[in-house]
């Protein structure tokens, strides 16, 4: 299966798209569940403070984690886990899983938001402390017309400082935080769970509107650029697709293009150059070879018929009359090279008329029928088929084919000619029994000078240029011959005249 550009580049496109999408949408979850458990932390520190520095006299468990949950935003069957140590003689406050949640194996850090810092060396105090002169005691207002206390800058100092560690909760990860005060200690843990299936049911309902309109985007952006990129192609391939031999002075203007595809055409325009430079040397050598041949041969065929018909000794008119069809047949030959090149070059000239076709056809195979000996000549044409063309030219045409059937079809074997109208021209067949040709055969069949395996000696007349001649009147007609498909001991060769010639 061969994969057109344009859609290997929209193919491409989109996985970039896809891919970038994806590294986004990964770097973007990671970084807002990273956000999420740091206000988590946050408020598990905040609660653990309030817990701890709270007055815990009269306080049940299930009205202290029934708080809790509220606060944190809790649902009933989410994993808390509460460890309170008031400190003193007073027993620890404990909830159902707290037993199972061993602190001194987890990992502390300290929390920067909610740690205290250390405590003031003997004699000082905390900024703002007044210490007085001595013999006063600390704290205590100054004496005499010393003013008032010194103002303290910022907010009071934390009372304890709070501890983060990651714990497995819930058969997954979970947090950690502990408050320690003068007063007691106070541990919340959470687990993690909750918050990423929360977190991930948000992000499906939000995929559920972003994933369609980001495709429909991608699709969108993926086409644009195909068809921005494949403009240029384009114009390379249509303008490629318009070289003919008659149009080979034809060249790409590559102004307002990007430099790469500024290079390319000017390597297309380069090769066209080339091209009709060596066409237009080939094109010239062949008219002039064949025009200048044209007179001497001329001149030589009468000069050989003259001694012909003056000569008297029968081995000399054998001789003679040897030669003169070799020079007929280099006559024939010249002016098919002289028709080619004419048609090459666009120049051929056409005395158009309307042409019964089904007339011309059925002279030509009444005279087959006349010659042949060992094979079987049929048409099926239908009465009144016309085409406007140089009827001359046609003649030779349809005698080129015919002859060809004749010259190379198999011995015993049999030819068939068919014509019918067609929607907007006509077509005719000619279809005959052959030696098995391969497809390297069938692939050269209208090569100039090229004759099949059977027809490299000189007892087959023929000099490979019938076929291709025929090939240039059709065209010059604006109609075709092709070789159609067919078995491998068959040759059908299909020509398409348009109605108007």
């Amino acid at each position: 299966m061969v994969i057109s550009f344009r859609t290997r580049l929209f193919g491409l496109a989109t996985l970039v798209v896809a891919v970038v999408l994806t590294v986004v949408l990964v770097l973007g979850w990671q970084g807002l569940l990273r956000n999420e458990v740091d206000r988590l932390e946050d408020r598990l520190c905040m609660e653990a403070r309030r817990v701890a520095t709270q007055p815990q006299m009269g306080l049940d468990r299930p009205r202290l984690e029934a708080d809790l949950r509220l606060r944190l935003r809790l649902g009933a069957t989410d994993v808390l886990v509460l460890r309170l140590e008031p400190g003193g003689d007073r027993p620890p406050l404990l909830s159902a899983d707290a037993e199972d949640l061993d602190t001194s194996a987890l990992a502390w850090k300290p929390a920067p938001r909610f740690s205290a810092p250390p405590p003031p060396a003997a004699g000082e105090g905390p900024p703002g402390f007044d210490r007085g002169p001595p013999g006063r005691e600390a704290g205590a207002p100054p004496e005499g017309p010393a003013g008032p206390p010194p103002r303290r800058d910022g907010p009071p100092p934390p009372r304890g400082s709070c501890e983060l560690a990651a714990t497995p909760l819930q058969g997954g990860d979970g947090r950690a935080a502990r408050f320690t005060t003068p007063r007691g200690r106070a541990l919340l843990a959470h687990s993690l769970t909750p918050l990423k299936a929360e977190m991930q049911a948000d992000l499906q309902r939000a995929l559920q509107l972003l994933v369609p309109l980001a495709l429909a985007l991608t699709a969108l952006g993926a086409g644009l650029l195909a068809a921005l990129t494949m403009r240029p192609v384009n114009r390379l391939r249509t303008a490629m697709q318009g070289v003919t031999r008659q149009a080979l002075d034809q060249r790409l203007a590559s102004a307002g293009e990007d430099r790469e595809f500024q290079e390319l055409i000017a390597a297309y325009n380069t090769m066209l150059d080339r091209l009709d430079a060596s066409f237009q040397q080939a094109n010239r050598f062949s008219a002039d070879a064949a025009h200048e041949l044209k007179t001497p041969l001329t001149i030589l065929q009468g000069r050989l018929e003259q001694a012909l018909h003056g000569a008297n000794d029968a081995a000399t008119q054998a001789g003679l009359s040897e030669m003169l069809d070799e020079v007929g047949r280099l006559a024939a030959i010249t002016r098919k090279l002289l028709l080619l090149s004419q048609a090459d070059a666009g120049r051929l000239a056409l005395h158009r008329v309307r042409v019964d076709l089904a007339e011309l056809l059925d002279t030509l195979v009444a005279d087959a029928q006349m010659l042949v000996t060992d094979q079987t000549v049929s048409s099926r044409v239908e009465p009144g088929l016309h085409a406007t063309g140089d009827a001359l030219l046609l003649r030779q045409l349809f005698n080129n084919l015919l002859s060809n059937a004749l010259r190379y079809g198999r011995p015993g074997g049999w030819i068939a000619v068919g014509g019918r109208r067609q929607p907007g021209g006509v077509e005719v067949v000619f279809a005959n029994a052959s030696a098995p040709l391969g497809a390297a055969q069938r692939k050269r069949f209208f090569d100039r000078f090229h004759r099949g395996d059977g027809a490299h000696n000189r007892a087959v007349d023929g000099h490979g240029l019938g076929l291709s001649l025929s090939r240039e009147i059709a065209r010059a007609h604006g109609g075709d011959l092709t070789l159609q498909a067919s078995p491998a001991d068959e040759v059908r060769l299909r020509l398409w005249l348009p109605e108007g010639g």
